[in-house]
């Protein structure tokens, strides 16, 4: 064999295991690449449950004030009870209790990966007076850096709470979703949400049963002041009834719908009523589009005005 035939070999050689390096570097990457998407997917609501947990644990290291400050920006919207904006209140004269404490219990993040929110038990307390309990339902939002902020936060408030509830937080199944351009087209899917409401609103007026089997769903939950949670359609209903609560909403003020358009918001003006009693109250509404392409309210929240 001539020193050139040798050379020859070498070199297929060198480019051969050139070639097996590639491709099994290759593979590793695309098998890494599929393997994060996937748990990015799965992962999607975790990273709002840490946000909300950081916030908490800050608000207990250095104050409430302080932590709603960093979880806050100039879109941020707090009930207290009425609409303000955040930092506004924040940076004046705020009645924030010295102690509050919250935990998730419930949560669900858009397909888009923008858009999710956070439900669950609150207690909280100023210094001279008695431990208060409610739930808070709290919407984010990711501002330009991908960081979750606030959108809207509420509580409602109630006694003391009774037994737990199930824990449920969700990822979407799928981030497939269809991408909208025009603003035009986005305006018209929140004035889906919009009327979606108002007819809502119409048929509680006409008989609360009615509206709750149409615009309910299944496994909502209703939060009512005074009352503890309330979970499932079915012991929504036996509530309402037993009770003798009558619940009418009247204005749509505020709409808004994630970009991936499978859960959407609403808020507004409500009337609770049981016997000669009446409570003026806000409304909080989470919606979501169910499989048969029907939005159903998954958190209905009032608090008192």
């Amino acid at each position: 064999m001539t020193p050139s035939q040798i050379y020859f070999f070498d070199k297929s050689e060198v480019l051969l295991n050139m070639l097996r390096t590639f491709l099994i570097t290759l593979y590793t990457f695309v098998f890494s690449a599929m393997s994060y998407a996937q748990q990015d997917l799965s992962e999607q609501v975790n990273e709002l449950i840490s946000a909300e947990y950081n916030m908490s644990v800050l608000a207990k290291n250095r104050g409430l004030l302080t932590a709603y400050k960093t979880y806050s920006d100039e879109y941020t919207t707090f009930f207290v009870p009425s609409p303000i904006n955040a930092l506004s209140y924040l940076n004046g004269k705020p009645k924030l209790p010295d102690v509050m404490t919250w935990k998730p219990i419930y949560a669900k993040v858009s397909k888009s990966n923008e858009w999710g929110f956070t439900t669950g038990p609150t207690d909280w307390q100023s210094v001279g007076y008695s431990k208060k309990f409610g739930e808070y339902l709290c919407l984010w939002k990711r501002d330009r850096k991908g960081v979750w902020k606030i959108a809207y936060r509420a509580i409602s408030e109630h006694g003391k709470p009774r037994g737990d509830v199930n824990t449920i937080f969700e990822s979407p199944a799928n981030n497939k979703f269809r991408k909208l351009r025009s603003k035009a087209r986005i305006k018209q899917r929140e004035d889906i949400i919009f009327s979606t409401d108002q007819l809502f609103s119409t048929i509680l007026k006409a008989d609360n049963l009615t509206a709750f089997n149409e615009f309910l769903s299944a496994d909502a939950r209703i939060y009512i002041p005074s009352y503890n949670p309330i979970v499932g359609l079915k012991n929504i209903k036996s509530l309402l009834q037993k009770q003798e609560i009558i619940i009418e909403s009247s204005s749509v003020e505020k709409v808004d719908r994630t970009y991936s358009g499978e859960l959407a918001y609403s808020s507004g003006e409500a009337i609770i009523r049981k016997g000669n009693e009446q409570i003026n109250c806000r409304y909080i509404r989470i919606w979501e589009v169910q499989t048969d392409a029907k939005w159903k309210v998954v958190v209905d929240m009032y608090f008192k005005k």
